[in-house]
């Protein structure tokens, strides 16, 4: 119940749904009602005085009825008096509603007593005053209850500034008319357009949060309990609905069938039927109008009471669940055995879930469920599938109760004989509908398996289309998508077959079930009568509904049933545990922890154990150790992301979200103790301005923001970015490097109020001077100081001297733990910095040669570049500077265009073209055309048989006799069966047998449907898969995805059905109009009456409609991006402690999308009522013509009755059809979007040499390029020149245009000026593919697919198996022979001596062990590996490096470079490093700052430059900056090994 605040008249209105407003509150007005309802009600009295007057003046007394209309009366001004006194705007209401209900009982009674007396009494005359007396009291009446339902419930109320839906504010006569959603359909109407700002606030019952705490109070064993229970009310309601409902079905039939019989009475010379017959015709119209209502209103509750707030609870509900849900990224489900059939070794893959050791094998259904798509699918799927059923689900007990009133009312009509034999075509026709329903659900269950293939393999295409474009593998690809299509597009026919016959079978089979009934009728009877066949044949048509919408329903239920289970299933999954203990500070007792599973008993997960760890608190920890060591799953369990089998883990309590208080952070109560902060191995970055990225929901604290910007080295690339902090962050940070993810992630952290830090690997992808300052002014500054701070990284020389604790693992436990005193007393220390490939001897460099000299900041200007390659922008020195006025964020995610008014004729001629060309269309509306004249003339014959026969009003009654006394029908005589029966008989079959005909049509529907999706799938996938990587990176990948997805679903089964019932809707619709001529021409001038108001309607709908839908779809996308983005962060949301924060996040969104679903249907269920008011004026027009015109028999007007009844329905239906099909063809319109977008140039170019590049040498000279035409810069004159099989490095600041340059390479970025040539020729004139095809590229952020370790490897089968296995070991995933020391280890993590310098072998020695979605199963570094090995089994001339192993232990790394130098002497490489180690021995280095190169020459030809020469002229006039590469090498914490390295290298050379 709505608790009313309002007491006093003045005083402020608010309950659940809103606020009432000064403005509200003074627009509402009661008074003109208030007035008019005590004026009527004394005008009711003085009428009843009158009429008393003449009755004495007739009679001696007053008769008693007069005096019980006197007391009614006065209570009727007693209850109008009630409106003045009552201050509550609710009371009033319910006042009001009482006193509308008390008027219209008296006036029911009234027009009883009338109707009852009129025929016996006094024959009505205008001298006699008693009859018109009582006819102003009726009116009265009336009058006074339409005034009590026209007064408003209470004023406008508000939400967040927005007004609330008016459902419950309006009066009773808008709400039960559905008026209350006028205002927004004027407003389309005079704005023509409409937005989601302008759509009102939905109310309080059906808003997420609401539904879902519903949800959670009546939470049962069974989600549908659950749901049943939450919504007991709805279910209740719409049960009384369609119950009423089913019983007013048959009022127009009834109706019609006294019409009829009436008429027959007046053919046979009965005069005195007109009065019945008027009667009966004001019965029909007002029995159409009461069952549309009531129709419309069983629809109203199923949907806005039952369908929509389902689906809101049930998305409410998922993702609540998925903010408790463990973060499993693969379930054991079995392990995978095999035979190594070279080596005869047993690989048993015991598969855990974050790559350490070991990886979880899981069943692809099960695996299926784990991925983020999947999840998301329980949502855009299966929540979607249950909701539609319950909308429907009343069609049950509907369907019953109209099965026994349709028996019932065939019986006395026909008789059970005609009935049963009736009855024969659908009991012979439900076990073949049975048959064919079941291959049919097998047939759609096959197809949403293929359309999961589908949605899986799109996804991955598109997550991995940097690597796809970077490997040329576009046509590859397109080849795999297509054929999953292809097999799709099969089961999809399979489908339109048997939904085809299915279609036959629901034309064919009212029509033979009526001709069979009225034939055995005929037989029996000797004759048929227009009441019988006109109004069987309707009742048929309302029994055949039900029969064929039933197996419908039933294959709904099963598949409802489906996805409830897999709901079910999901909300069921094990939740993480709070298994974390407080204390004081973070310490591990003998634990045991493993990577979360689905089932805690799963013991085939990487494991570490006997864990004792004591961090200690307000200072730096180091966690360290080789690549797949367990050191994020340390700090999982910290976060209590992790399972922990043995033991305890303490850690520091952290306040309640409801105790944080951040809005009123400040610097004095700033840090929260216990609070944590956690900056992820992969970083997650919000969709969002940089600046709101840091802040994460806190205040704005200005000297702590710089602090964080300076110490996060991002000052500068915000210089660099358009916006500055306010620049627009795409999906997951896609237009920011690796490093700026980081850092930004770091900075989030940084800025946080947490006392702890938990840190995963922050310097793997930034450069030494950039790490160094992370270091000092970061983790060690200001900001960091007082904090405890627990790092897992490789570079523990570096933060050594400034290290508390120290932690080494290695094979599955801690190798070493302790303070960095204790470690160095027995030597730990010297072990864990050997590992990490560093000297103990670290240099202290001088503070004069810090970074912040290094380049001129002065010289730096902002520009616009939107960095494509994940990695930062830079620009060039130009001489001018930011712009001081204001203006606003440019945003880097494209925003969602919507199209306005009607569907453009290109997008229908688009698909009409794409499904098989005019003349398909042709033919198509050829066989309609056809299906018209059949119907047609089907009617015109059963009134050219039933006008045959001169039936007397004897053999009437005698056939009513005997339907009402059916135990004697033995004693009925068989009358003659004569030619003319047989005649008119075998012709009705026939008709009825032609009928089929229009299964044909939907055939040829259904056939166009499958071309034209497979025409525009073809389109879309080449056009996407092509297009440019910054369109790819602005547009938000669930946007691309809804177009493959939702809209092609649409498109592939949906459109064509909507089209098909379209046509058929106008077939009939022109059927009604043709068959009201047959009454009389006149008939043509009322249908072209009443269509300009039909239309009126119609158009005001459509607009409303239209816009509606294409909110809704757009509303749509932003559900499943921030469901999508909040799985991906849901660690790094979790140690933030902002689930809260998401949670009312998606209710935002969900409700936002509410907003539109609701009005959409509102919309529909407003233009329903209205057009079946139109109807039911038609229906009546139609009657009283033919009771009008004398010479119209009842065949003819059964014949017109029959359609004209189906007017109301027909109309609205094809009106409807109409909208859906435009509604629906705005999935073509969006395909149609993204097919024409511009794409790469994939003709131009002329094809390269077949062996090139055979040399690899490689030239650069003066090179222009930016990422767009109208951005700077970000490659500026950049010339150099490799020789073949030079080793090259590339080094620079973060921002210098490393990145860029390897894009330039691969032509992603095309020149503006200059030229790129490979073995002399220039690349920009070759064929694209071609040329990116010949180069190998290894990015710094790793792209995997699900799939196996050889698909990842070798995706389509064009490598052997002992290359691949050779590629692995040439990466040290897997060692060069498999010894002893593993292979024979029953255990190995139980091992505790160091491990081999390979990584996770068990995974890797069988090529066939699953991958996860996005390798989410492995760490950083084995993705990184993955990837390296993929390159060297393309065996490319120029392989492309770009900081390809930044995430691997430094040990690992100097083995890889090995092995690069020893297996690539023949190719060309070109290596973008942060580790100076990695490229010190090149025999080339490139430094590059600002898209310039500063440096070029041999590592000890640069280390010869000072940094005091640093400024002059080279030989080209370009102006260099010396002695940076120097400088690099003296603060990269390496110095002497780097120079001992550099100085090897020279010497050789």
């Amino acid at each position: 119940m709505r608790k009313s605040l309002d007491r006093p008249k003045a005083a402020r209105y608010e309950d659940e749904d809103g606020i009432a407003t000064e403005e509200s509150k003074t627009a509402y007005s009661y008074r003109l009602q208030r007035v008019l309802v005590v004026l009527l009600s004394l005008s009711g009295l003085g009428s009843l005085d009158s009429l008393a007057l003449a009755v004495i003046a007739n009679q001696s007394n007053l008769a008693i009825e007069q005096w019980l209309h006197f007391i009614a009366w006065l209570f009727l001004i007693l209850q109008a008096g009630t409106l003045f006194v009552e201050p509550d705007y609710l009371s009033r209401f319910r006042q009001s509603a009482f006193g509308a209900t008390s008027s219209f009982l008296f006036f029911t009674a009234l027009f009883a007593d009338r109707l009852i007396f009129w025929p016996h009494g006094t024959p009505l005359t205008l001298s006699y005053i008693p009859p018109i007396l009582n006819a102003v009291q009726l009116v009265v009446a009336l009058g006074i209850t339409i005034t009590y339902c026209s007064i408003p419930r209470r004023p406008d109320v508000y939400r967040d500034g927005k007004i609330v839906d008016q459902q419950y504010t309006t009066s009773i006569l808008g709400r039960l008319g559905f008026s209350w959603s006028g205002p927004v359909i004027r407003f389309v109407a005079a704005k023509n357009g409409l937005e989601v700002e302008d759509l009102p606030e939905i109310h309080y019952q059906i808003r997420s949060r609401t539904l879902r705490e519903r949800f959670d109070q009546v939470s049962k064993n069974r989600l549908w309990k659950s749901l049943l229970w939450s919504h007991n009310s709805a279910f209740v309601s719409q049960l009384i609905f369609v119950t009423i409902t089913s019983f007013a079905t048959f009022l127009p039939q009834i109706a019609l069938y006294f019409i009829l019989q009436a008429l027959e009475t007046r053919d046979g010379g009965d005069r005195n039927s007109t009065f019945w017959l008027w009667i009966w015709v004001s019965i029909l119209g007002l029995s159409i109008v009461i069952s549309s209502w009531l129709e419309a209103w069983l629809f109203f509750v199923s949907y806005s009471r039952l369908g929509q707030p389902i689906f809101q609870q049930l998305t409410a509900v998922i993702f609540g669940k998925a903010m408790r849900r463990k973060d499993v990224k693969g379930v054991a489900k079995s392990t995978l055995k095999a035979v190594d059939a070279d080596k005869g070794i047993l690989v048993d893959e015991e598969l855990g879930t974050k790559g350490e050791d070991s990886i979880k094998v899981t069943e692809s259904e099960d695996h299926e469920e784990k991925t983020r798509q999947s999840t998301t699918n329980l949502i855009g799927v299966d929540s979607y599938r249950v909701s539609s059923f319950v909308t429907f689900i009343h069609m049950f007990p509907g369907g019953v109760v109209k099965l026994v009133l349709a028996f019932v009312f065939l019986i006395k009509l026909i008789g059970w004989i005609p009935l049963l034999a009736g009855l024969a075509v659908p009991a012979i026709m439900v076990p073949v509908n049975g048959f064919l329903s079941k291959h049919y659900a097998k047939a759609q269950e096959e197809l949403m398996k293929f359309r999961d293939k589908r949605m899986a393999v799109v996804t991955e295409a598109l997550q991995g289309i940097r690597q796809i474009k970077f490997s040329a593998l576009e046509d590859s690809w397109q080849c795999k998508i297509l054929d999953v299509r292809r097999k799709e597009l099969k089961t999809q026919r399979r489908v339109f077959k048997y939904d085809n016959i299915l279609v036959a079978i629901w034309l064919l089979g009212p029509v033979m079930l009526s001709a069979i009934a009225l034939g055995t009728y005929a037989i029996i009877h000797g004759s048929l009568s227009p009441s019988t066949a006109f109004t069987t044949i309707s009742v048929f048509e309302v029994l055949d509904m039900t029969l064929v919408v039933i197996p419908e329903l039933i294959s709904q239920y099963l598949d409802a049933k489906v996805s409830i289970e897999r709901v079910e299933k999901y909300l069921n999954a094990a939740e993480k545990k709070a298994y974390i203990k407080a204390g004081s500070t973070i310490s591990f007792h003998n634990a045991d922890i493993a990577w979360p599973a689905e089932h805690e008993q799963d013991q085939n997960r990487f494991f570490l154990r006997r864990l004792n760890i004591d961090f200690p608190s307000n200072e730096l920890s180091i966690i360290s150790g080789k690549t797949g060591s367990g050191k994020s799953l340390l700090l999982a369990s910290i976060l209590g992301e992790a399972d922990l089998k043995n033991g305890a883990i303490q850690v520091p309590r952290a306040p309640r979200a409801d105790e944080r208080f951040d809005d009123h952070a400040n610097a004095s109560n700033w840090y929260l103790e216990g609070s944590l902060a956690f900056v992820a191995q992969i970083p997650w970055i919000e969709n969002t301005t940089i600046k709101n990225n840091i802040l994460f929901g806190l205040p704005f604290d200005s000297v702590r923001y710089k602090k964080t910007l300076a110490a996060c080295a991002l000052q500068k690339d915000l210089e660099m970015l358009p916006d500055g902090e306010m620049t627009e962050v795409g999906a997951n940070g896609i237009n920011l490097s690796g490093g700026q993810k980081w850092r930004v992630s770091f900075a989030r952290a940084l800025y946080s109020r947490a006392s702890i830090l938990i840190l995963d690997d922050i310097f793997s992808a930034v450069d030494v001077n950039v790490g160094r300052q992370l270091f000092e002014e970061a983790l060690i500054g200001d900001l960091g100081q007082g904090r405890t701070r627990v790092l897992v990284s490789h570079h523990v020389a570096l933060c050594i001297s400034k290290t508390k604790y120290l932690v080494l693992l290695d094979n599955g436990s801690a190798l070493y733990t302790g303070t960095v005193d204790e470690l160095r007393e027995n030597g730990g220390l010297k072990s864990i910095l050997a590992q990490d490939g560093e000297e103990q001897q670290k240099q202290r460099e001088e503070t004069q040669t810090r970074i912040a000299s290094k380049i001129d900041d002065s010289e730096v200007v902002p520009s616009l570049p939107l960095n494509q390659s994940r990695r930062e922008s830079n620009i060039t020195k130009q001489k001018y500077a930011r712009p001081q006025t204001a203006k606003a964020p440019k945003n880097f995610v494209q925003k969602e265009t919507r199209e306005k008014g009607a569907i453009k004729y290109r997008i229908y001629a688009e698909y009409i073209r794409a499904s098989g060309g005019f003349l398909h269309w042709i033919l198509i509306l050829t066989i309609f055309t056809l299906s018209l004249i059949v119907t047609l003339g089907r009617s015109w014959w059963i009134s050219v048989w039933t006008r045959s026969y001169h039936t007397t009003t004897a053999s009437i009654l005698n056939s009513l006799y005997y339907q009402a006394h059916p135990q004697r029908l033995g004693e009925l005589k068989m009358v003659q069966i004569d030619n003319n029966l047989w005649f008119y008989l075998s012709i009705y079959l026939a008709w009825s047998v032609a009928s089929t005909i229009g299964a044909s049509r939907y055939f040829l529907i259904f056939l166009g449907s499958i071309r034209a999706s497979n025409d525009l799938f073809q389109q879309l996938t080449y056009r996407v898969l092509r297009a440019p990587l910054h369109w790819l990176d602005t547009v938000p990948l669930g946007r691309i995805l809804n177009r493959f997805t939702a809209d092609f679903n649409m498109v592939d089964s949906r459109i064509s059905i909507d089209l098909a019932f379209m046509l058929h809707s106008i077939i009939q619709l022109m059927s009604v109009i043709i068959a009201g001529m047959f009454v009389s021409p006149w008939m043509i001038i009322f249908i072209f009456l009443l269509l300009p108001v039909c239309m009126h309607y119609a158009i005001r709908y459509l607009k409303g409609a239209r816009d509606m839908k294409r909110i809704e779809s757009n509303c749509k996308s932003p559900i499943f991006e921030s469901f999508d983005a909040a799985l991906m962060g849901i660690g790094t949301i979790r140690a933030f402690d902002k689930t809260e924060i998401y949670v009312r996040d998606i209710y935002r969104k969900i409700d936002t999308y509410a907003q539109a679903y609701w009005h959409l249907w509102l919309f529909n269920r407003w233009i329903g009522f209205r057009l079946n008011l139109i109807g039911a004026v038609f229906v009546m027009i139609t009657a009283a013509f033919i009771v009008t015109i004398r010479h119209i028999d009842a065949a003819v007007a059964g014949f017109a009755l029959s359609f004209a009844l189906e007017y109301t329905v027909v109309f609205i239906w094809a009106l409807r059809r109409y909208a859906s099909v435009e509604l629906n063809m705005n999935a073509v319109e969006r395909i149609v979007e993204y097919s024409n977008i511009s794409i790469e140039d994939q003709n131009g170019g002329e094809p390269a040499p077949a062996a090139w590049p055979t040399e690899g040498n490689l030239e650069v000279i003066n090179l222009v390029t930016s990422y767009a035409p109208d951005l700077p810069p970000v490659l500026n004159k950049l010339s150099f020149s490799i020789k073949p099989n030079h080793r090259v490095g590339v080094v620079g600041r973060t921002g210098a245009g490393k990145s860029s340059l390897t894009l330039a390479l691969l032509r992603i970025l095309e020149a503006r000026e200059g030229v790129i040539l490979i073995d002399g020729l220039d690349i920009s004139k070759l064929r694209l593919q071609d040329v990116r095809s010949r180069l190998g590229i290894v990015p710094q952020d790793p792209v995997l697919f699900s799939g196996t370790v050889r698909s990842n490897l070798d995706a389509f089968n064009q490598h052997t198996e002992e290359e691949l296995r050779d590629a692995l070991k040439r990466v040290h995933l897997i060692p060069d022979t498999i010894g002893d020391n593993y292979a024979s280890s029953a255990n190995p993590r139980e091992t505790i001596h160091p491990s081999p310098t390979y990584h996770s072998p068990k995974i890797y020695l069988h090529l066939d062990s699953p991958i996860s979605e996005s390798g989410l199963n492995l760490s950083q570094g084995q993705r990184q590996l993955l990837c390296l090995a993929r390159a060297i089994i393309q065996r490319p001339k120029i392989l492309i490096l770009d900081e390809a192993t930044s995430a691997v232990d430094i040990e690992t790394d100097a083995l890889i470079q090995r092995s690069i130098r020893e297996d690539f002497q023949d190719s060309t490489l070109i290596v973008v490093a942060h580790r100076l180690s990695t490229i010190a021995d090149f025999d080339r280095i490139l430094v590059l700052s600002d898209g310039r190169k500063v440096e070029w020459g041999e590592p000890a030809e640069l280390m010869e430059r000072r940094s005091e020469d640093t400024f002059r002229r080279d030989g080209e006039g370009e102006e260099e900056e010396r002695g940076l590469f120097r400088r690099m090498v003296e603060e990269s914490g390496e110095r002497e090994m780097l120079e001992g390295m550099i100085r090897r290298e020279g010497h050789e050379n």
